[in-house]
């Protein structure tokens, strides 16, 4: 039997969108925007409170791809269905287009993949997708149309008979971002698109989303695979226990990292380096040649006059631009430094 969840992820927040705004927008709204958003939930036998999200402050402007950051359990799931009604919030709110997510108006604008779908296992991936254009508002004819171009577009047009319980998990991933995008929606909501996808499917999923971006449509999505994120993101947010804790372009947080250089030189050279620039410099040994990594990329023309003044022969001289991925481990490790000593108290 399924749970309340589920039948309304099965929805995929479809309404039928008829190109109109579905509230009181007057253009300028942003897609979203968040403001104090927060859920507790509270055990029914300890009465303990666990904080899901708190004060979530948040703008997703039309037309961008942000992308939400974070571990397991550091909010994102709660708060995309906090967005979709799936959860109603403790405090604060947020708004869609200018609608209010108390409503159910609000959602009439909004595809919405989660993180663990259900699919009726006893019908064909494009029986699923008319039905959930059915429940978009779609009439039958359109239904059926845009499902076989859906079903084409995400790469299942070789399985139009196979029922969904012989589908892999990677099929039955797409067949879902496929039912959330069946309606045209303007913001889409997706919950790890990329899981269970290999390195094709994953390819095939940012070429969509990069169009859908073409289209003007709004994508907020969560992942773990920071690649992904860093190729397709404008913006990214970190949530962290429940709390934003980074907000800002992806150039950005990347440019204000650590800007390392690699110097690489012939063979094995000696060189006594000063204590001034030890703490800076890593000697890696490779065959044939010697590479000095440079933590910090201000001090070059110091290192490149010392190896130079030993006669060293540089090879090459490569700047090492920090990836999301180092930022966001920077990110986490900070946080959990902050949070250990109040643990500690209140042990």
């Amino acid at each position: 039997m399924q749970s309340t969840d589920q039948r309304l992820a099965g929805r995929s927040a479809l309404s039928q969108d008829d190109g109109q705004p579905s509230g009181p927008d007057d253009g300028d709204q942003p897609a979203l925007r968040a403001s104090g958003l927060t859920k507790l939930y509270r055990n029914p036998w300890t009465l303990k409170v666990t904080r899901g999200l708190e004060n979530l402050d948040l703008e997703v402007r039309r037309g961008e791809v942000m992308g939400l950051l974070g571990p397991n359990g550091a909010g994102k799931t709660t708060t995309l269905k906090l967005l979709t009604g799936l959860h109603k919030p403790t405090r604060g709110g947020a708004w869609i287009f200018g609608v209010s997510i108390e409503t159910a108006a609000s959602r009439k604008r909004i595809g919405f993949l989660p993180e663990q779908p259900y699919f009726y296992d006893y019908l064909t991936g494009p029986e699923y997708l008319e039905f959930a254009g059915g429940l978009s508002g779609l009439g039958g004819g359109e239904a059926r149309t845009r499902a076989r171009h859906w079903i084409g577009r995400v790469g299942l047009g070789g399985a139009e008979r196979l029922r969904l319980r012989k589908y892999s998990k990677g099929m039955l991933q797409r067949l879902g971002l496929a039912a959330a995008l069946i309606h045209a929606p303007d913001l889409l909501l997706l919950d790890e698109p990329m899981s269970g996808l290999d390195p094709l499917g994953r390819r095939d999923v940012r070429d969509l989303l990069l169009e859908q971006r073409g289209r003007g449509v709004t994508v907020l999505f969560s992942s773990h695979i920071l690649p992904d994120v860093e190729m397709l993101c404008d913006r990214v947010a970190i949530v962290l226990s429940g709390r934003l804790t980074r907000l800002a372009r992806v150039g950005e947080l990347v440019s204000d990292g650590p800007q390392r250089v690699e110097i690489r030189c012939h063979g094995r050279p000696l060189v006594e380096v000063p204590p001034a620039l030890a703490p800076l410099l890593c000697r890696i040994e490779r065959p044939e040649e010697t590479a000095f990594v440079l933590e910090q990329g201000e001090r070059l023309d110091d290192v490149l006059r010392l190896l130079l003044s030993a006669g060293v022969k540089v090879r090459a001289v490569t700047p090492q631009r920090s990836s999301l991925e180092d930022l966001y481990v920077e990110t986490a490790q900070s946080r959990n430094d902050e949070t250990r000593p109040s643990e500690r108290r209140r042990a």
